[in-house]
Formats: structure tokens, sequence, C-alpha cells
């Protein structure tokens, strides 16, 4: 399908952790700290043995050659730009001090090190140009799907796996935008809008309102709805797209009253301008939001009644998975950036875990070819978002989503979980 905008994801909201460019922590073998506790738990505790710092058939000694891996991550930090968050930066650190505390990438310590990629295409194509000539082993980011959109000869002509933190479809290896070099740890923003009807047909809400920002991420994800509710009992009725920067919602809020519930396919600070004058207005539409929606919650942008009647659907939220690597992870998260881990956390999170496992699957920090071809052919069941990752066709990587329900303290309960099933490579 072609578009002129697409996805470009949550970006916005108040300052925590830290930023500017980071190099990677080194963590000494001996160090005994609550952080390292929590990784050996992530990681399956003790009794795994450190297996992963060799090469295969290799030892350590046998890999002393071998460079020092050094990941870069493409995204910006709350200090450089107002739509920015630090969501990114924070689950990429504590990945890199994860991997370090088992051992690094065969045998020496993990880099990362950040290059600031905003939501400006010329900007993005800068930044990508700056972190190729760091020759890395690998990439990470691009938030936002439409700051890629014009860097697919530089990608293909640097040889580089990228493993993206978007949803934008046009970016899928195969796709008008894509690249063989670009992987994604996000369910793309058609299964969003698709999981989202079914989450409304499932609560009879027939009647579907969008409000949704005015770049691509807003009208993509109105697209992607229109085409959704076709052969399902849902329609979509009204629809108001506004300015990022836009605070007062009045007019649009009013216009969605009748609407059984509303999409928001929004930036943090408009959902939570949306839902506060929602309040003030006594509309109790129920909202579904995506990725924005538990950054909402969890920095207090919205509170109480603003937020009883908020639904999102996501690839995951880290403070209510019982598995092993997802309570970790928030735990870590949450000691060291005191609130619980949002999904885009676990996103960035993960993709530098997924480009280090692929690292040592295939032997090498500096042959491309084959750490692609290790990312093609990952299994990975230890991350902090998804019970599993596994690339298909179209190098997307995570196939499950979760529709979440809020009360008014902010509690999230897991109403209903779906398999997003794999893409064929070049499809939209």
């Amino acid at each position: 399908m072609n578009r002129t905008h697409t996805s470009s994801g949550p970006r916005s909201a108040p300052r925590r952790g830290t930023g500017g460019i980071r190099r990677t922590r080194r963590i000494a073998a001996g160090a005994v700290t609550v952080a390292l506790a929590l990784v050996a738990t992530a990681c399956g505790g003790d009794d795994k043995k450190d297996t992963d710092s060799q090469a295969p058939g290799g030892s350590s000694a046998q890999n002393a050659d071998i460079p020092a891996a050094k990941i870069v991550g493409l995204w910006q930090v709350k200090s450089e730009d107002p739509n920015a968050i630090d969501d990114y930066q924070n689950g990429a650190l504590i990945a890199v001090d994860e991997i370090n505390a088992k051992g690094g990438v065969l045998g020496k310590p993990l880099e990362f090190e950040r290059v600031p990629s905003g939501l400006n295409p010329t900007s993005a194509r800068t930044a990508f140009l700056q972190a190729k000539d760091k020759k890395p082993s690998g990439m990470v980011g691009f938030p936002g799907g439409t700051e890629a959109q014009g860097l697919q000869r530089d990608i293909d002509a640097a040889g580089i796996p990228i493993v993206n933190v978007n949803n934008d479809i046009t970016l899928l290896y195969g796709a008008k935008n894509g690249s063989e070099w670009m992987f994604t740890t996000n369910p793309y923003d058609g299964a969003t809008a698709r999981n989202m009807v079914a989450l409304a047909v499932k609560n009879n809400w027939a009647k579907i309102g969008i409000l949704g920002n005015e770049l691509g991420y807003g009208r993509d994800g109105t697209a992607r709805t229109e085409a959704a509710v076709k052969g399902t009992t849902a329609t979509v009725g009204d629809k108001r797209l506004v300015p990022v920067t836009a605070t007062d919602l009045t007019e649009a809020v009013l216009a969605l009253k009748g609407s059984d519930a509303v999409f928001s396919w929004t930036y943090p600070n408009t959902l939570a301008a949306q839902l506060k004058q929602m309040a003030q207005n006594d509309i109790t539409t129920p909202v579904v939001g995506g990725g924005s929606t538990p950054v909402v919650v969890n920095y207090g942008l919205a509170k109480g009644k603003e937020i009883e009647n908020l639904n999102a659907v996501l690839a995951c939220l880290p403070a209510i998975d019982t598995r092993p690597a997802s309570k970790a992870f928030n735990d870590a998260y949450k000691a060291k950036f005191g609130t619980d881990a949002p999904p885009l956390a676990a996103a960035a999170h993960d993709a530098v875990w997924m480009q280090a496992e692929a690292m040592k699957k295939a032997g090498t920090t500096t042959d491309h070819g084959k750490i692609k071809a290790a990312l093609e052919q990952l299994t990975w069941t230890e991350g902090a978002c998804q019970p599993e990752y596994k690339s298909d066709p179209s190098h997307i990587l995570a196939h499950q989503q979760i529709a979440i329900d809020y009360d008014a303290t902010g509690k999230p309960t897991v109403v209903d979980t779906y398999k997003i099933p794999e893409l064929a490579k070049g499809a939209s």
C-alpha cells in the first residue's frame, strides 16, 4: 500500500533517566549488587553456564583476537527534543549492563554509544551516517518510522544490521522503504489496528471515533483502523487529527463524544490532554491507545477518573508479566528510574540483547552478513517484552500483543492476548 505518512510511534513524556551520548558501563566480575542479582534471575540464575561468551565451538582464548562488539543507538532523549522520551535509552543501558554482567559478547565487554536521531528525516540521515562511521557491529533504534523512510539506499549501502523499535510497516523487509538489513522488535501497525478493533468488537463498541496526531503515526493509525473494521460489526465514525503541540483539544473531544469508544493514535502529551479534557467535560467514553498509554499512566500525566476508562493494545507490559526475565527487567528499571518499565523501554532492551545474541551465534562482531543471517535464524525466549522473538520473512521479530484495561488507580489488567501471524516479505 502506497502512503505518504506512516507510523512514527510515541515519543513525548517527562524526563526520566539520563541523556547525551552514553558509553557502556563496564562491570567488574566480582561486583555484588542488586542489579546483578536481578540479571541472574533474568538469565535463568547461576545454574546457567556462561557459554554465550564463547564463539560456537571455540573458547574465550580463541576469541582473543575478535574486536569488542559495539552497538550504536539511534534516538533522542528528553533534553534534546520536547517530543523525545528517555525510555529507549534507559532500556538499552540496562541491557548493556546485563550483557556485560554475563561476560559480554564473545568474551569482551559490549560497548554502547548513542547518536541523537530525531523525527526530521534530514537529521535522521545525518545521525545514521555518523553512526555508520563509528563502525559498529550493529545498530538499534529509529523509534519513529517516518524518520527512516528515506534511508533505504544508505542502509543497504552500509550493510549493517539494524533492529528497529518502531512499528512502521513500510520499513519491513521487502516493503516500500524497507531493507534486508532492518528488523523490528515491535508488532507492525496494521496488527495493532486489527487488535484494537477486536477489543472494540468484544466490548460491543460499535461506533469508533479516532483522535490522532497530525503526523505519520496518527494518519497511518486512522487509515489502518478504517481498513481493520471492514467485515466486523464495528464502524468508524468521527475522526480528528490534531497538531502534536496542541494543548486545547476541546473541539476534538466534543466532536467524538457520541462514539462508543475512541481510538487514540497519539503521542503521550496529546493522549494526556485528551483524557483530562474528556474528564472535564464529563465524557466517560472508553479510550483505546497504544504505546503512549503506559507512559501517561507511569508518569502521572493523567490520573484518577481521567484514566478509569483507559485501555491499550501493547506489545507487552513488563510490570504485570510474570515471566522471570520480564519481572527482573521491570524490577531493575524501577530501582534505577523510579517507574515501572514501559513497553518502549523493553523493546529497546530486547533489541540490544538480540543484536548481542546474534553476534554470539555468528561468532563474530565484524562480519555484518553473518550477524544478519544469525538474526534471521535466531529464536530468543528471554526477552523482557515478548515470550519469544523469531524473525518472519518480513523481519518482524515480535508476534504477540495484549489488551490492557486500567482502573482509576492506574492498575492494569490484561483482558486479552493476540497472536500475530507471520507477515510475508513485501506484504502491507
